[in-house]
């Protein structure tokens, strides 16, 4: 594999620079693969993930970060990816991690876009992100909804906090796969964490059949949950 150098500077003719890099680290077959499994990848390098969280965290360990994420920069499938973990991987206090969440969700264009940045930070201000969320959650954006839902499930599946998310999941009735998705990927995960008030819920949900029927499909292939959960579940589509 080709070495990670970055640009000594972050101008127009380092970023050029680093875009070569970027091709050099090219894999063929990788891509290909993407191309099978997530959609609109069309401008995409084919670089393995490992290799996009060492590029993320060379540029943050530079004291010039600021300077690569004010360069005006292409919309390929890596480089959001990268763009995103440096801005997930800031220390900064927590209005400045809500800024770069807002910064960075217009760019999502995929789901693996969107799964692979997670921005950890909230975890300390857990009690203000609750509410915050809802900036994602009700945009007209469907990125930024699954956006928000899945900051929920990976953060949120909580007993002190259950009963929000489940309020929040119910909000929404998408008609985006992607978003459906999530919905229902949250939904079978809080049913092995939180067991009782999500089978509650399921019983009660305002779901679309379609985003109920994904999330039986989920709890089905969970390891986490009970063969009679899982019968219960799929008794009510």
């Amino acid at each position: 594999m080709t070495d990670i150098v970055l640009p000594s500077e972050w101008t127009e003719k380092g970023y050029a620079q680093f875009q070569e890099m970027l091709g050099s680290l090219s894999d063929e077959s990788y891509k290909e693969f993407n191309s099978r499994i997530i959609p609109d990848t069309a401008l995409a390098y084919g670089i393995r993930m490992p290799v996009i969280r060492k590029i993320a965290k060379q540029i943050l360990k530079r004291s010039d970060y600021e300077r690569y994420l004010n360069l005006q920069k292409s919309s390929y499938h890596e480089e959001v990816i990268i763009e995103g973990l440096v801005l997930a991987g800031i220390k900064c206090d927590y209005p400045e991690t809500l800024a770069h969440m807002e910064q960075f969700v217009p760019k999502i264009y995929n789901w693996a876009i969107n799964d692979t940045v997670v921005f950890k930070g909230i975890k300390k201000h857990t009690e203000l992100f609750i509410n915050d969320v809802d900036r994602f959650i009700f945009s007209d954006n469907p990125w930024a909804q699954r956006f928000g839902y899945s900051h929920l499930m990976s953060f949120f599946l909580t007993n002190e906090y259950i009963d929000a998310v489940l309020e929040k999941v119910n909000a929404i009735d998408s008609n985006f796969y992607y978003v459906q998705m999530m919905q229902a990927w949250l939904l079978a995960t809080a049913a092995a964490k939180q067991r009782e008030k999500t089978l509650r819920y399921l019983e009660h949900n305002r779901l679309n059949q379609t985003t109920m029927k994904m999330t039986v499909k989920k709890m089905r292939e969970s390891y986490r949950i009970s063969k009679e959960d899982k019968e219960f579940a799929a008794s009510l589509i």
